[in-house]
């Protein structure tokens, strides 16, 4: 708890951290549409996120005299972890290429349903009824959401903003040990530079640094870097305040804001039963953490 705060004020401090994130991550996929149009590269983008992002990171840790050694045993987990999540960045920012912003998002935002079963295969956890009905209704809504683009959209970015939700749902497994043995801003810190060798390479070998032009290709770039590095930060302040479990359920607003700011800068709409299919996308993945929420006796 930050020094001085009652537990009412952190309270109030970390819901607004929540809102920050939902935000920050929200806008990220319409501005990168944005640096696109604008000629950036797709590795290019990554690169400058996740470069900013390690500076800053690494700055905190310096302060604050974290640990960063690792263990042999940590590393195959954390080069995992580096893999997985340098690919759900790169899958879910270029996938809005090929597809409109709220179709990718909400591809995308369906990882929380892919985690469940993916714990359960691994033995970290068992599915229950009231999960495996979160399932069915959150891959109801998705199959209203696709219904009338799956002819129209490009195949690859279908497959890129998927791609991008698998890597994250199994970034969740990787994470659960590491952020037991590591602290948050170690392990943040470490994984982003790992990402940053990794867009490095891309960059010198594949696509050379590719950067906006004009004001809307440089407004878009900066933004979407620059809400990489506050959205993450504001995540792991939020989670040090309310848990990772309050902060799950209310970021679940992001998808929305997404879909949001796609209509008011790019005139990119959802058709009315899209629309419905997104609610129930967004009920299935609320129901699923609402088992987490009820207390162990409940």
């Amino acid at each position: 708890m930050v020094s001085g705060l009652r537990p009412s004020d952190s309270l109030v401090f970390g819901y607004a951290l929540v809102g920050v994130v939902a935000l920050f991550f929200g806008i990220a996929p319409t501005f990168a549409k944005l640096a696109f149009d604008g000629g950036a590269g797709p590795v290019t983008i990554q690169f400058g996120r996740f470069l900013l992002a390690a500076a800053v990171l690494w700055s905190i840790a310096l302060v604050r005299q974290l640990p960063m050694a690792v263990t042999a045993g940590q590393m195959l987990r954390l080069a995992g972890l580096i893999a997985t999540t340098a690919g759900a960045s790169f899958g879910y920012m270029t996938s809005v290429r090929y597809i409109p912003v709220p179709l990718a998002s909400l591809i995308f935002f369906v990882f929380p349903l892919m985690v469940e079963p993916l714990s359960h295969i691994a033995g970290q956890e068992r599915l229950t009824p009231l999960r495996v009905a979160a399932l069915v209704v959150g891959f109801a809504g998705l199959t209203l959401v696709l219904g009338p683009d799956l002819g129209q959209a490009e195949p690859i970015g279908l497959a890129l903003a998927f791609g991008a939700g698998s890597c994250v749902a199994v970034s969740f497994l990787l994470t659960r040990r590491l952020a037991t043995e590591l602290r948050a801003v170690s392990l943040t810190a470490l994984v982003t530079t790992g990402c940053t060798v990794v867009f490095a390479v891309g960059v010198l070998a594949i696509e050379g640094l590719r950067l906006p032009t004009g004001a809307s290709g440089w407004l878009g770039f900066a933004v979407n870097v620059g809400c990489y590095v506050v959205g993450l930060s504001s995540l792991y302040a939020a989670i040090a305040r309310l848990g990772s479990v309050r902060v799950a359920v209310v970021v679940n607003m992001e998808p929305v804001i997404s879909v949001a700011t796609a209509w008011l800068i790019l005139g990119q709409v959802l058709g009315p039963w899209q629309m419905v299919g997104a609610a129930i996308v967004i009920s299935g993945i609320l129901l699923l953490q609402a088992e987490r929420l009820r207390p162990p006796n409940g």
